[in-house]
Protein backbone atom coordinates (compact mmCIF):
# COMPACT_ATOMS: atom_id res chain seq x y z
CA UNK A 1 0.00 0.00 0.00
CA UNK A 2 2.53 1.90 1.10
CA UNK A 3 4.56 1.24 -2.18
CA UNK A 4 1.73 2.47 -4.45
CA UNK A 5 0.77 5.94 -2.87
CA UNK A 6 4.85 6.80 -3.42
CA UNK A 7 4.10 5.12 -6.59
CA UNK A 8 1.28 8.12 -7.55
CA UNK A 9 2.81 10.80 -5.75
CA UNK A 10 6.08 10.60 -7.59
CA UNK A 11 3.82 10.19 -11.10
CA UNK A 12 2.28 13.27 -9.94
CA UNK A 13 5.29 15.18 -9.36
CA UNK A 14 6.77 13.94 -12.61
CA UNK A 15 3.41 15.21 -14.43
CA UNK A 16 3.66 18.53 -12.82
CA UNK A 17 7.10 19.29 -14.05
CA UNK A 18 6.90 18.29 -17.50
CA UNK A 19 7.64 20.34 -20.00
CA UNK A 20 5.55 19.42 -22.77
CA UNK A 21 1.99 21.20 -23.39
CA UNK A 22 -1.35 19.74 -21.61
CA UNK A 23 -3.47 17.61 -23.47
CA UNK A 24 -6.75 18.91 -25.02
CA UNK A 25 -9.54 18.04 -22.71
CA UNK A 26 -13.01 16.72 -23.83
CA UNK A 27 -15.48 19.22 -22.18
CA UNK A 28 -18.04 15.83 -21.91
CA UNK A 29 -15.82 13.89 -19.66
CA UNK A 30 -15.73 16.46 -17.00
CA UNK A 31 -18.28 19.00 -17.05
CA UNK A 32 -22.21 18.51 -18.16
CA UNK A 33 -23.43 20.29 -20.46
CA UNK A 34 -25.79 23.24 -19.56
CA UNK A 35 -28.92 21.95 -21.93
CA UNK A 36 -30.26 18.96 -22.45
CA UNK A 37 -28.32 16.79 -19.56
CA UNK A 38 -29.86 14.62 -16.77
CA UNK A 39 -28.85 16.37 -14.13
CA UNK A 40 -29.40 15.66 -10.23
CA UNK A 41 -33.02 17.59 -10.58
CA UNK A 42 -34.12 16.07 -13.90
CA UNK A 43 -33.60 12.63 -12.58
CA UNK A 44 -35.40 13.53 -8.72
CA UNK A 45 -38.14 15.06 -10.76
CA UNK A 46 -41.59 12.90 -10.22
CA UNK A 47 -44.21 13.52 -12.77
CA UNK A 48 -47.96 14.06 -10.12
CA UNK A 49 -48.68 10.38 -11.55
CA UNK A 50 -45.50 9.32 -10.07
CA UNK A 51 -46.16 10.98 -6.66
CA UNK A 52 -50.20 9.80 -6.88
CA UNK A 53 -48.94 6.07 -6.90
CA UNK A 54 -46.44 6.34 -4.83
CA UNK A 55 -48.91 7.77 -2.15
CA UNK A 56 -51.79 4.92 -3.18
CA UNK A 57 -49.08 2.02 -3.18
CA UNK A 58 -47.94 3.28 0.46
CA UNK A 59 -51.96 3.48 1.75
CA UNK A 60 -52.01 -0.02 0.56
CA UNK A 61 -48.59 -1.13 2.21
CA UNK A 62 -50.14 0.68 5.62
CA UNK A 63 -53.33 -1.65 5.35
CA UNK A 64 -55.73 0.79 3.57
CA UNK A 65 -55.64 -1.24 0.60
CA UNK A 66 -55.72 1.55 -2.11
CA UNK A 67 -56.46 1.26 -6.06
CA UNK A 68 -53.96 2.99 -8.51
CA UNK A 69 -54.85 6.43 -9.45
CA UNK A 70 -56.39 6.91 -12.95
CA UNK A 71 -55.67 10.24 -14.21
CA UNK A 72 -59.07 12.42 -15.01
CA UNK A 73 -60.58 10.21 -12.25
CA UNK A 74 -60.93 11.81 -8.82
CA UNK A 75 -57.89 9.82 -6.61
CA UNK A 76 -58.89 7.97 -3.80
CA UNK A 77 -57.22 10.00 -0.51
CA UNK A 78 -58.22 9.28 3.27
CA UNK A 79 -60.61 12.77 2.57
CA UNK A 80 -62.26 10.80 -0.05
CA UNK A 81 -65.56 9.52 1.44
CA UNK A 82 -67.79 7.02 -0.92
CA UNK A 83 -71.51 5.68 0.20
CA UNK A 84 -71.11 2.29 1.84
CA UNK A 85 -67.32 2.69 3.11
CA UNK A 86 -67.35 1.53 6.67
CA UNK A 87 -65.92 3.34 9.32
CA UNK A 88 -63.13 1.38 10.32
CA UNK A 89 -61.41 1.41 6.76
CA UNK A 90 -61.96 5.23 6.84
CA UNK A 91 -59.70 4.91 10.14
CA UNK A 92 -57.38 2.69 8.70
CA UNK A 93 -56.93 5.03 5.53
CA UNK A 94 -57.00 8.04 7.66
CA UNK A 95 -53.96 6.73 9.69
CA UNK A 96 -51.99 5.57 6.69
CA UNK A 97 -52.39 8.85 5.40
CA UNK A 98 -50.78 10.23 7.78
CA UNK A 99 -47.65 7.80 7.19
CA UNK A 100 -47.98 8.71 3.00
CA UNK A 101 -49.08 11.69 2.65
CA UNK A 102 -46.14 13.79 1.74
CA UNK A 103 -45.94 11.72 -1.39
CA UNK A 104 -49.20 13.73 -2.28
CA UNK A 105 -49.29 15.80 -5.63
CA UNK A 106 -50.31 19.70 -4.40
CA UNK A 107 -53.16 18.99 -7.14
CA UNK A 108 -54.94 15.96 -9.31
CA UNK A 109 -56.42 15.71 -12.70
CA UNK A 110 -60.03 15.02 -12.30
CA UNK A 111 -62.69 15.53 -15.60
CA UNK A 112 -65.73 17.10 -15.41
CA UNK A 113 -68.06 16.34 -18.26
CA UNK A 114 -69.49 19.91 -19.36
CA UNK A 115 -73.25 19.35 -18.16
CA UNK A 116 -71.56 19.22 -14.73
CA UNK A 117 -69.44 22.53 -15.29
CA UNK A 118 -72.04 24.29 -16.76
CA UNK A 119 -74.65 23.30 -13.65
CA UNK A 120 -71.78 24.02 -10.83
CA UNK A 121 -70.96 27.00 -12.54
CA UNK A 122 -73.25 29.40 -10.57
CA UNK A 123 -72.15 27.86 -7.10
CA UNK A 124 -68.60 27.79 -7.91
CA UNK A 125 -68.38 32.11 -8.83
CA UNK A 126 -70.03 32.80 -5.44
CA UNK A 127 -67.46 30.41 -3.98
CA UNK A 128 -65.01 32.95 -5.08
CA UNK A 129 -66.95 35.68 -4.72
CA UNK A 130 -66.51 34.77 -0.84
CA UNK A 131 -62.96 34.29 -0.85
CA UNK A 132 -62.84 30.73 -1.79
CA UNK A 133 -60.17 30.06 -4.76
CA UNK A 134 -62.05 26.90 -6.42
CA UNK A 135 -60.28 25.66 -9.80
CA UNK A 136 -61.64 26.14 -12.73
CA UNK A 137 -61.62 23.40 -15.27
CA UNK A 138 -59.72 23.73 -18.49
CA UNK A 139 -60.71 23.43 -21.58
CA UNK A 140 -60.76 19.59 -22.08
CA UNK A 141 -62.76 19.61 -18.61
CA UNK A 142 -59.92 19.06 -16.22
CA UNK A 143 -59.85 20.43 -12.83
CA UNK A 144 -56.98 20.70 -11.19
CA UNK A 145 -58.15 19.25 -7.66
CA UNK A 146 -56.09 20.21 -4.46
CA UNK A 147 -55.36 17.15 -3.02
CA UNK A 148 -55.23 18.53 0.52
CA UNK A 149 -58.33 19.50 1.23
CA UNK A 150 -58.00 20.52 5.07
CA UNK A 151 -58.49 24.12 3.88
CA UNK A 152 -62.24 22.83 3.60
CA UNK A 153 -62.88 22.52 7.38
CA UNK A 154 -61.59 26.47 7.56
CA UNK A 155 -64.96 28.94 9.19
CA UNK A 156 -64.03 31.25 5.73
CA UNK A 157 -64.73 27.89 3.66
CA UNK A 158 -68.02 26.81 5.77
CA UNK A 159 -68.97 30.25 5.69
CA UNK A 160 -68.83 30.33 1.73
CA UNK A 161 -70.54 26.83 1.44
CA UNK A 162 -73.13 28.35 3.50
CA UNK A 163 -74.01 31.48 1.05
CA UNK A 164 -73.79 29.31 -2.32
CA UNK A 165 -74.63 26.04 -1.65
CA UNK A 166 -78.25 27.12 -3.01
CA UNK A 167 -77.04 27.71 -6.73
CA UNK A 168 -75.59 24.23 -6.80
CA UNK A 169 -78.13 21.98 -8.95
CA UNK A 170 -78.58 19.59 -6.05
CA UNK A 171 -82.95 19.35 -4.68
CA UNK A 172 -80.89 18.72 -0.86
CA UNK A 173 -79.04 21.91 -1.42
CA UNK A 174 -82.25 23.68 -2.05
CA UNK A 175 -83.57 22.71 1.44
CA UNK A 176 -84.28 25.38 3.82
CA UNK A 177 -81.98 24.02 6.87
CA UNK A 178 -79.31 24.03 3.95
CA UNK A 179 -79.62 27.83 2.99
Amino acid sequence: MRRAVVVVVVFLGLAACSSSPPAPEVASARQPAGSGSAGPSAATKESDYDKALRYTRCLTEHGAETPDPVEGEPLVTAHVIKPGVPAETMLARMAAHDKCKQFLPATWPVRIDQAEIERSRPYFDCMRSHGIDEPIPDENGLVQSPTDVSYRSSPAYRDAVAKCRHLYDDPANNLPENR
